[in-house]
């Protein structure tokens, strides 16, 4: 039976440590392009593959979790059904792998344990939305779902089979023995890289003037959202704002009237913007589109007209208006009511909160991740990260402002902001239902 090494028995500061890079992934992965908002690659699983190794059953789950709580915090999700596919998506992998793992032993590969959490995850995604965005229309998409699984799971297997053979760190978690000579074989420049650096020479000093302007035209934005968020941070509590969202959200859910509804989407949108939230209005339209098209698909009540062959029926199309609007819609309210700093109560809240302290550890990483040894490379930025503790223990202390005269004023007025902005949406979805 092999023993971690001190440091690694408790089991709440390795939960939030694991955590912290599930929170990094996220965040990569949603910066990636994908063709419907719920659908991901799935790399932020990767933390959880390795932990089913070194954590408990218990601190296993409450990883999983994190990751979903954490992931939908820095998105802006948490109020949106995105924040419930993950949740479902990220349990249902998690007890899948735990148990196969269990079941099998090493006798199953991480590759195999990989693939079917992928499988099951992208499954059970599918599954819920048959019934709150694309109804039966929803199984023709899972052939490329369930693909992207197989791909995606057989990807990441491969990888934590290799990070489990040359890490420093997972050796110290597990308490198995580490093979130095092979991690320092991987340090030497690979065939891999040399490749891509042949391929890339003749273009690159265009495609660097190209990244440039794009990279500058991308920081005055942010700049700008930063600003419009700093403004907002003296007037609003995360809190209290995370609470009005949820009194919102209820009344957004209770509204019948599809205008209505499209009325609390903009302003919802206009809010976020306003809040200094970053979106973007083609992605909106692409999907809400997608999710109307999907829906027409199933005929129901009076035909209306046909277009490129797909009839266009009443019934099927409001359903599909009112599934779009209400996806957005609560994607937007997320967005505007979710801010950093929000703390959660309770032991898991606390959990939480160091997994930010860790994660902001990982954002000032100035290390690289080569392509010819990533798993080497993560490695070092695990062991980095591990022995420098975060010195900002809750979230709140990495982004709440001091405070300055006139706070208080301004929080009172915020407060009472919040509270008309709640009436006044009960008001429309009581009127208008």
């Amino acid at each position: 039976m092999h023993r971690p090494s001190e440091g690694f028995s408790d089991k709440a500061k390795l939960t939030a440590f694991l955590g912290a890079f599930c929170f990094f992934l996220s965040a990569v992965e949603y910066m990636l392009p994908k063709p419907l908002p719920f659908m991901r690659l799935g790399i932020a699983n990767l933390p959880i593959l390795i932990a089913i190794d070194i954590l408990p059953f218990k601190w296993f789950l409450v990883l999983a979790l994190v990751k979903v709580i954490g992931m939908s915090i820095i998105s802006g999700t948490l109020f949106s059904y995105i924040a419930l596919f993950s949740l479902a998506g990220t349990m249902a992998a998690a007890l899948t792998m735990w148990v196969l793992r269990r079941a099998g032993g090493r006798h199953i590969s991480q590759i195999g344990v990989s693939i079917a959490g992928a499988m099951v995850s992208n499954a059970t995604q599918i599954l819920i939305a048959r019934f709150l965005v694309f109804r039966e229309t929803a199984w023709l998409i899972a052939p490329l779902f369930l693909g992207m699984g197989l791909a995606t799971g057989t990807a990441l297997g491969l990888f934590s089979e290799r990070f489990s053979r040359v890490s420093r760190w997972y050796a110290m978690a597990t308490g198995l023995p580490f093979a130095e000579t092979e991690t320092q074989a991987e340090r030497k420049p690979g065939a891999i890289k040399a490749f891509f650096d042949r391929l890339s020479a003749n273009r690159k000093e265009k495609r660097d003037a190209g990244r440039a302007r794009k990279r500058e035209r991308k920081e005055k934005a942010a700049a700008a959202r930063a600003l419009r968020r700093d403004k907002a941070m003296r007037f609003f509590s995360p809190g209290p704002m995370a609470l009005a969202g949820v009194v919102v959200m209820v009344a957004f859910l209770y509204m019948k009237s599809l205008p209505a509804k499209a009325l609390m989407l903009i302003l919802f949108a206009l809010a976020a913007a306003a809040l200094g939230k970053r979106i973007s209005l083609f992605v909106t339209f692409t999907v809400s589109a997608g999710i109307v098209i999907a829906n027409l698909l199933i005929p129901s009540g009076k035909i209306l007209g046909s277009f490129l062959g797909l009839r266009i029926t009443e019934g099927a199309l409001l359903e599909g208006l009112n599934r779009a609007i209400t996806f957005e819609g609560l994607m937007f309210l997320s967005k505007a009511s979710i801010m950093p700093g929000l703390n959660l109560p309770g032991r898991l809240g606390t959990i939480v909160a160091s997994a930010f302290g860790y994660y902001e550890r990982v954002l000032e990483y100035k290390g690289k991740i080569r392509p010819s040894a990533v798993a080497i490379d993560a490695d070092a930025l695990m062991m980095r990260v591990w022995e420098a503790a975060p010195e900002k223990e809750t979230a709140q202390a990495t982004s709440v402002k001091e405070s300055k005269p006139g706070d208080r004023y301004r929080r009172f007025i915020g407060i009472v902001l919040l509270i008309l902005a709640a009436i006044v949406t009960w008001a429309i979805a009581v009127f208008l239902r």
